[in-house]
């Protein structure tokens, strides 16, 4: 098995393909009587989603990127893609994909383990990314990792995100 950092010129846009179902989702509650009360309640849907959407490789906003595949023999198991925050001393995992039919067999824990050894040894202070509340494998995924809900964005992608349970969630690993 081996991790091959990927050429930015022959993987710019590079699609990753992702898909996932969920039984369970984080609803977000407000309570408008309080000032800042938001909580984060696991609740079941009605039948399981399924999602799905199309990710890219070193996409021009990002500042200094690394894109990495992980394979075995030549065979994709999975990418990672990290980028560099200078301005706030942070790493963002942009993009970290396992293909369907490695999934729960720790490919995506030796993903993490690259970004957290590139975080370390390169003295960022923590690492970053971003799920929706619907992911609910990913998010345990990265609670078991030690990553915390570190934001929320009732709005990120709608103004009805709340109601399609679909909130953006900020997740933060501290070095």
């Amino acid at each position: 098995m081996e991790i091959v950092l990927l050429d930015r010129s022959k993987f710019k846009d590079y699609p990753l393909r992702y898909t996932y179902t969920s039984k369970y989702y984080y609803d977000v509650e407000v309570d408008d009587n309080e000032l800042f009360s938001i909580k984060l309640v696991k609740k079941p849907f009605k039948e399981e989603i399924f999602k799905s959407f199309t990710g890219r490789l070193y996409q021009d906003w990002l500042e200094n990127p690394s894109a990495f595949e992980l394979s075995e023999e030549g065979n994709p198991i999975g990418y990672l893609e990290i980028d560099r925050e200078a301005w706030n001393n942070r790493i963002r995992i942009t993009e970290l994909l396992i293909l369907e039919g490695y999934r729960n067999l720790g490919y995506g824990t030796i993903l993490m383990d690259k970004a957290k050894d590139i975080a370390k040894n390169s003295g960022f202070r923590e690492i970053v990314l971003e799920t929706q509340s619907c992911n609910y494998k990913a998010i345990n995924f990265y609670l078991k990792h030690g990553f915390k809900v570190n934001g929320i964005d009732l709005s990120c992608y709608s103004n009805e995100d709340i109601d399609k349970k679909e909130v953006r969630l900020e997740m933060a690993y501290r070095l």
